[in-house]
């Protein structure tokens, strides 16, 4: 009985803990990225907190989405250096672009 009783609370706290998960992920940043020309083609999707390194082939364009945490870009791998650009609301630009990396700070 103890042990069944000890299974269905393992059971709720990870269904628990995968529901905050994927709220999480449901309210975080993110930016789309493409191979270009534009905002076409091969495409990625950057949407975990931290520093990430931009694919060197997709710099056609990109699209940021806003839903909270602010995002710093950098014109250097491993976002290191100074930030060049903060994005902090929705914005979108199918021209090449410069930044190497980019900082989801959460």
């Amino acid at each position: 009985m103890a042990s069944s009783t000890l299974s269905a609370f393992a059971m709720a706290m990870l269904f628990s803990a995968l529901l905050i998960a994927t709220i999480d992920m449901a309210n975080a940043s993110n930016l789309d990225v493409w191979s270009g020309p534009g905002c076409n083609n091969r495409a990625d999707r950057y949407i975990a907190c931290g520093c990430h390194n931009i694919d060197p082939g997709l710099h056609g364009g990109w699209a940021f989405s806003y839903n909270g945490p602010p995002a710093f870009m950098y014109n250097q791998a491993n976002c290191r250096g100074v930030s060049v650009r903060k994005l902090s609301r929705g914005a979108r630009d199918c021209n090449p672009f410069p930044w190497q990396s980019m900082f989801i700070q959460c």
